[in-house]
């Protein structure tokens, strides 16, 4: 059950790291004891292009930036994607990574622990060796670093955080790039729907890769109104996240006052175009259609209407009542 519970929770604070990693150039994770140690690495994402059966060397700079001396340990495992948030999700069942198509791990090298003095910064060289039978396309595998003080050193330690750097290896050869759009719809707060009574409007794409190759779509989501009018151009992925093989990856917008305009209030039928591109300018788009009513106002609108009828009404019958009144005082 410890066994479990300590994978549960390194699992998941490598997960969260290298969610934040992939958006910043360096990042660094402390393993919550209050001991002050943490390790920064640079690059979190390393991408590199090979043939089948050649030797590729890179390096990863890993630095100390606690107050202590850390005794600097590694482990290498592949990843797959968590669920339509594309956040990695470390894979360490070996039966898993048996079946994983895209598996790197073993093709990187065993690294050495290194020793590291506090503020120290290390160059860890990464040997990653293609085998000469490896198919055109995507390989992938996540090298994390883990921290200990030098006395805890071959000691059991309950917990500990790491840090990672995702390796991404692109075979050459003819592989097979295919992105599609597995759904587009609006919503809000997580639920979809397609009418709203005003912004914020979400507008989320979720695109399936069916081919072998990691893919970085890109492009704009354009709202017209019912006239054809452009009311919003946005741009999707725009930091460029990577849709992995046999994955869906979804992608939001949002349409806002800050897009609109503050005052502007919208009214009718949008149509919203999301045109994107991938891979050597390979393409693909969807189009959905939205209504925007802002139906409290309305309602309040034919309220102040309905009493403002029957205001009228009341006085033209007291106005009625008083001229025949006044009429037959004057017969007298």
């Amino acid at each position: 059950m410890k066994l479990r519970l300590k994978t549960l929770a390194i699992s998941t604070i490598t997960s969260f790291a290298l969610l934040l990693g992939v958006a910043s150039p360096a990042f660094a994770v402390e393993n919550g004891k209050g001991t002050g140690q943490a390790l920064e690495i640079s690059p979190p994402l390393v991408t590199v292009s090979a043939d089948p059966g050649e030797t590729i060397n890179t390096k990863i700079l890993v630095r100390d930036i606690s107050a202590i001396d850390l005794v600097v340990s590694n482990e290498i495992n592949d990843f797959t994607s968590d669920g339509e948030t594309g956040a990695p999700k470390i894979i360490l069942d070996k039966k898993d990574v048996e079946a994983s198509p895209y598996s790197l791990r073993d093709w990187i090298a065993p690294i050495p622990t290194k020793r590291l003095k506090s503020k120290e910064i290390v160059e860890v060289p990464v040997t990653i060796t293609v085998p000469a039978s490896a198919s055109p396309g995507s390989y992938f595998a996540v090298v994390r670093f883990t921290g200990a003080a030098s006395q805890q050193e071959g000691t059991s330690v309950g917990l500990t955080s790491s840090v990672g750097a995702l390796v991404f290896v692109r075979v050459s050869g003819e592989a097979k790039e295919k992105l599609t759009v597995s759904d587009l719809y609006t919503g809000y707060d997580g639920k979809k729907k397609g009418l709203f009574e005003s912004t914020p409007v979400d507008i989320t794409v979720q695109l399936k890769n069916e081919g072998n190759v990691v893919e970085q779509p890109t492009g704009l989501a354009t709202v017209t109104d019912m006239f054809g009018n452009e009311i919003a151009k946005l741009p999707v992925n725009s930091t460029k996240n990577y849709v992995l093989p046999g994955s869906t990856r979804s992608f939001s917008v949002t349409i806002d006052k800050s897009i609109v305009g503050k005052n502007r209030i919208l009214f009718g039928r949008y149509t919203a175009k999301v045109n994107l591109e991938y891979s050597d300018g390979k393409k693909l788009s969807d189009t959905l259609s939205f209504w925007i009513i802002p139906y409290k106002l309305i309602l309040l609108a034919v309220a102040v209407l309905v009493g403002l009828v029957i205001a009228f009404r009341v006085w033209m019958q007291g106005y009625k009542k008083r001229v025949v009144s006044q009429a037959r005082r004057r017969r007298r």
